[in-house]
């Protein structure tokens, strides 16, 4: 069987949904080269995949994905990373002689590789998918994070010459736009979240885009926990998530609102280290720097959360309504998202009024309509299929390309793919 080779975008909520998918493939015998950070290698190499160290030459900016500050900020750094990969990878690649690219839909040097070597491209998207329209429909709601100004039409004209002179020299005549480097989908798009969840899911190749659901399991090396703690009264967990957790004053504001309430909280630093910012805790508050975030949501009775997709979804899974106070990037569109289908408050972090975050908790909690819309979520999540489906609609693309070689079609792989994309259900 032809050889998947993959392109992360390291971070945590990129990286995690992928790893039962590739131990999934990987069980199926199919054969994975994982390109990745060091930071990632042992994870990586868990599921059984072959791992590769992006070059030293590779730089993510430390804030993480979300985004790199604005989003003019976020196309350059995406397009002088894909320049990074080009010209260490690629000829790497070529030696591998792949059957497919598989890549992280916020790695678009993965969607330039496999159109170089005329590869089918397959992309695993962490997130909701966005087109012009959702763009629209979200961006006019409240709270949402203000305009880039360097985003006029002379800015635009200006990277779009710059990212076609940039990409001319590897052979690629057509550079990609500014949305495609933002979101580069592939011939096969696995997505992690259900049609339910997606916003206009009816505009989405429902060939070329599968709606599998969360993929995560219950890992391993998760930290331990003072379960014992539990008390039994309804249970809130606070968390920032990996990338937005080292914000000690929003956690301060969290637990004075939520000190001598009738619930117990558990505020997770989300691997970040909060000794000595937060001040006293309250004796209703478990504070830990990191926490087996899904082991706690299975007892969770509300979620305060920056909205990252991995959170939410492990939250809706588990039927657990949400108070969303998000952060940046896709953040906004996930937080509007649950709340239209409403299983969550959101509000506004850089504008929240004493007692804001209080009252939500307090409204959640009384009104049984936020569980039940969680629950409807969770349903649909749980219905679509997880990992297991995304890799039988990797494992089966795979395998009706190698068929339709073997039958002598005379085209490539990739020509073959794009005239016929009815992939069958091998899950």
């Amino acid at each position: 069987m032809g050889r998947i080779v993959y392109f992360s975008f390291p971070a945590h909520g990129h990286i995690n949904p992928t790893l039962p998918v590739i131990r999934e493939l990987v069980r199926r015998e199919q054969p994975v080269v994982y390109y990745g950070t060091e930071q990632f290698r042992r994870v990586i190499q868990d599921t059984g995949a072959q791992f590769r160290p992006y070059s030293t030459q590779f730089h993510v900016p430390e804030q993480g994905p979300g985004p790199f500050a604005r989003v003019s900020t976020t196309l350059e750094t995406l397009l002088e990373l894909s320049r990074t990969i080009l010209d260490h990878h690629l000829e790497q690649v070529r030696m591998l002689r792949p059957s497919h690219i598989m890549y992280d839909s916020f790695a678009p040097w993965g969607g330039l590789v496999a159109r170089l070597l005329r590869l089918p491209s397959i992309a695993s998207v962490p997130s909701i998918l966005v087109n012009r329209d959702i763009d629209a429909r979200y961006r006019a709601g409240p709270g949402i994070e203000p305009e880039d100004p360097r985003l006029t039409p002379q800015w635009y004209a200006s990277f779009r010459s710059r990212c076609h002179a940039s990409l001319l020299p590897y052979g690629l005549p057509d550079p990609p736009s500014p949305p495609q480097l933002l979101q580069t989908y592939g011939d096969l798009n696995v997505v992690y979240t259900s049609r339910l969840f997606q916003p206009m899911a009816e505009a989405f190749d429902g060939h070329r885009f599968q709606f599998v659901g969360p993929c995560f399991e219950f890992r391993p090396e998760a930290p331990p926990f003072p379960f014992e703690l539990l008390d039994g009264r309804p249970l809130v967990l606070v968390s920032l998530g990996t990338v937005y957790g080292n914000h000690p004053q929003f956690f301060r504001m969290c637990l004075r609102e939520l000190a001598d309430t009738p619930w117990q909280v558990v505020l997770s630093g989300g691997g970040n280290s909060l000794t000595g910012d937060l001040g006293p805790v309250p004796d209703n508050c478990i504070v830990r720097s990191w926490v087996p975030q899904i082991e706690i949501l299975r007892r969770c009775a509300a979620f305060v959360t920056h909205g990252g997709m991995n959170s939410v979804q492990e939250a809706l899974y588990h039927g657990v309504p949400l108070v969303m106070a998000p952060q940046a990037a896709d953040q906004f569109w996930i937080s509007a998202r649950a709340s239209e289908l409403g299983a969550a408050l959101v509000l506004d972090p850089l504008r929240m009024e004493a007692g804001a975050l209080r009252g939500s908790v307090a409204k959640i909690l009384g009104a049984t309509r936020y569980t039940a819309a969680a629950a409807r979520i969770g349903g649909s999540l749980r219905a679509a299929g997880g990992h297991r489906r995304a890799a039988g609609k990797i494992h089966g693309l795979i395998r009706r390309g190698a068929d339709a070689l073997a039958q002598g079609s005379g085209s490539s792989v990739a020509d073959w793919l794009r005239r016929d994309l009815a992939l069958p259900d091998v899950s």
